[in-house]
């Protein structure tokens, strides 16, 4: 019986463990959908790029909250590349958990840029 108890309790804990991997693996990929959905939703255009901070949540997905920032590189060295963060976070087992993508972009007619050299 001892045996046999401390068995079926190693494979209870193993399978708690198996499913906290399958649900955090599925956070991971709507979190990568998402992402996408944010580029489709609300892109980027080059010509409009300037440093900038914007977040959101989305109507669907409760729980899931996004956030986009473009940076400027170096203005002096690389006009026209930006750095942009895009990160959706969500709430897992009671920590913050997010899937994060940084991109550069050169748009090197962007506003931002062509007015600084005028």
């Amino acid at each position: 019986m001892v045996i046999l108890s401390v068995g079926v309790s190693s494979l209870m804990m193993a399978m708690s463990r198996c499913l906290a991997v399958v649900r955090t693996a599925r956070d991971r990929n709507i979190a990568q959908g998402l992402i996408q959905r944010i580029d489709m939703d609300y892109p980027i255009e080059k010509v409009d790029m300037a440093e900038l901070v914007e977040e959101g949540e989305f109507e669907d997905m409760e729980g899931y909250t996004w956030f986009r920032e473009i940076q400027i590189v170096d203005e002096e060295e690389r006009p026209g590349l930006f750095l942009v963060t895009l990160r959706v976070q969500w709430a897992e087992r009671g920590r913050e958990a997010y899937e994060e993508i940084m991109m550069y972009k050169y748009a090197p007619n962007a506003e931002s840029i062509t007015s600084q050299v005028n």
